[in-house]
């Protein structure tokens, strides 16, 4: 099942993976170089006098619109092209407020204060048609003209002066479609590509690819990030095609943080080390509670998200620095090759918010195709890192199926081997002896023989790690067994200083037995075996150690099969805790057994496991 739904998911991305390769290619192929009109619609040119922020009227060519920031134009003047034949004026009022008179009359008002709610100054950038009937090049034409937002740096009433045109409705449409179609199709291509991300997301949720979590929020970038893409280069197509001109300003005002929001949650989740995930998630937290509030001042009317969204783009363009240091903490620190992928596929994006970042004063075409391509490109280089991924998961699932298969084997392998038949014969030998002095006797020790006995066989039906304490008390019962038979020369001890985490099941009881078998029986006045357990650096421990003969560790490695249990023991430990075993013994001394585990708390319930 798992494998299947992971060859599903690999499908989908590479499809994906494939249109965004069209639409980037298709994105170095498209005009950047503004709306290219048909002929049949006409610029026209505004000559006359014009005076800025109430100075002294001066000629039109005399103004130099770049050397001052003007918030406000009273022009005075005449067309340069007569409108006739049911023409219109087509203008381009960006975040501007307008007033054309015709020989005193007012034909045109657009983008006036009263025309939005209070919550918002402005809204909708697109081309405006305005039906002014016959002007000839004699009548007087008399434009007022503010902005929006006194503090834009951006020169919107020169843009203006240069977009005056007169034509029809309808060719102004085609030209508007034919050149932002394409531009269209390749931030819809984007979206299309995040939904069938978010569809492998979905998939991998139902499959329960725990490792695979961050397309999630891959698929949420490349929605926001085809989105950003629309909305930046097909502004002028946008209020065309949906009428809403307040809601796609807010959408365009909100698409680059929130996409920055989902490229940091992204590196939150792929960042494994506890430091770099700590501080993923307060810079990301930090980021979304500004935006969230510059949201609120909006939607209240308390502070309009024009006027502050250069210092927003800067400020995310800081922050996703400090996630690349995150990165690069994780990489070198952690050695988490991962992150040097993430890396590289990121920095088209970075780059491309630097330039965005710089360049926002002048806001130049090429500035605005950088962010577009960088987007483009971020998307595909994660992309393709996530099919690698995948391919590494198909890889994993098969070595998870061969290792449960392995873990099987070593249980059956292990409970046999504790259940060999020397210790029957020497457990039920002592019991018969026992039979005859003492009938109670006989009954506890064959009632702890059975729980014994069952203790291994339910080692069979279990293949997640059990409560420590129901190991301890199969431990108990093989000792009270062994017990029986050597009186006091088995002497045991316990220092347990924490009991609440879990243990593969038959991982102790076989290092005591050889404890006892291999080390203290082995000289004639017995011996001392100790089960010590206690936490050492966020590990837990798990001590045996006995006084008996000992044995030298060279003499260990080359008996392969005297120490095969052992060995089963070291296996399970890694395919079920992630635990190691380590053993250290000196002929004539003793050995020494220990258990590391690694985040093995957990509630001590014996009746449900762990």
């Amino acid at each position: 099942m798992k494998r299947l739904a992971s060859e599903l998911i690999r499908l989908i991305l590479f499809i994906a993976y494939i249109i965004g390769v069209i639409a980037l290619f298709g994105s170095f192929l498209l005009p950047q170089d503004g709306i290219r009109m048909l002929d049949s619609v006409q610029p026209i040119s505004f000559t006359g006098k014009v005076s800025a922020e109430g100075d002294a009227m001066q000629d039109m060519e005399s103004m130099d619109w770049h050397e001052r920031n003007v918030s406000s134009v009273i022009a005075i003047g005449s067309f340069d092209h007569e409108i006739t034949n049911g023409d219109s004026l087509i203008l381009w009022p960006r975040n501007l407020r307008i007033k054309i008179y015709v020989n005193g009359i007012e034909r045109v008002s657009t983008g006036q204060r009263d025309e939005f709610p209070s919550f918002i100054e402005y809204a909708g950038n697109s081309y405006k048609i305005f039906y002014i009937g016959d002007v000839s090049t004699n009548d007087e034409i008399r434009l007022e003209i503010k902005k929006a937002y006194p503090s834009c740096r951006i020169n919107v009433i020169d843009c203006f002066f240069d977009n005056l045109y007169v034509g029809e409705a309808a060719d102004l449409y085609h030209s508007i479609v034919s050149h932002e179609m394409l531009h269209l199709l390749i931030g819809l291509s984007l979206i299309t590509i995040g939904v069938l991300v978010l569809l492998a997301s979905f998939l991998q949720q139902f499959a329960q690819f725990q490792h695979m979590r961050q397309i999630h929020y891959l698929g949420w970038f490349c929605v926001v990030g085809g989105i950003t893409y629309t909305y930046d280069s097909s502004y002028e197509f946008i209020d065309l095609l949906f009428p809403y001109p307040i809601l796609n300003t807010l959408v365009d005002l909100c698409s680059i943080p929130v996409l920055l929001i989902f490229f940091l949650l992204y590196i939150t989740n792929m960042v494994q080390s506890r430091q770099a995930k700590l501080f993923m998630k307060s810079i990301t937290c930090f980021f979304t509670i500004l935006e969230m509030i510059s949201i609120l001042l909006q939607l209240f009317g308390i502070q309009d998200m024009h006027v502050i969204q250069d210092q927003y783009v800067f400020l995310g363009c800081l922050i996703v620095f400090f996630s690349c240091g995150a990165v690069i903490y994780e990489m070198i620190w952690h050695k988490n090759q991962e992150m040097q992928k993430v890396l590289i596929a990121s920095l088209p994006f970075i780059i491309s918010l630097c330039f965005k970042t710089i360049n926002v004063v002048l806001e130049k075409g090429v500035e605005r195709t950088y962010i577009r391509i960088g987007i483009l490109i971020s998307c595909l280089l994660l992309l393709h890192n996530t099919l690698n991924y995948i391919k590494q998961t198909m890889e994993l699932i098969e070595q998870e199926q061969q290792m449960k298969q392995e873990l099987q084997n070593a249980q059956v392998a292990i409970m046999l081997s504790q259940i060999h038949p020397h210790f029957l014969y020497n457990a039920l030998n002592t019991v018969q002896h026992i039979c005859k002095k003492d009938g109670a006797l006989a009954a506890e020790a064959l009632d702890h023989f059975s729980k014994y006995l069952r203790g291994n066989m339910d080692s069979l039906t279990t293949d997640k790690p059990i409560p420590f304490e129901q190991e301890l008390d199969h431990v108990k019962h093989y000792l009270y067994i062994q017990k029986l038979r050597f009186g006091n020369r088995i002497c045991v001890e316990y220092d347990l200083e924490i009991t609440e985490f879990c243990i593969p099941t038959l991982t102790l009881q076989p290092i005591v037995e050889n404890a006892i078998r291999h080390g203290i029986t082995k000289q004639a006045p017995g011996g001392i075996v100790k089960i010590a357990t206690k936490e050492v650096q966020n590990e837990i421990w798990i001590i045996v150690t006995d006084n008996g003969v000992g044995m030298e560790m060279d003499d260990y490695h080359k008996g392969n099969r005297t120490h095969i249990g052992m060995e089963n023991v070291k296996k399970r430990l890694a395919l079920q805790s992630n635990g190691t075993l380590v053993i250290n013994s000196k002929k004539g001394v003793g050995t020494e057994v220990i258990i590391q585990l690694k985040g093995a708390r957990c509630k001590n319930d014996k009746s449900n496991g762990c």
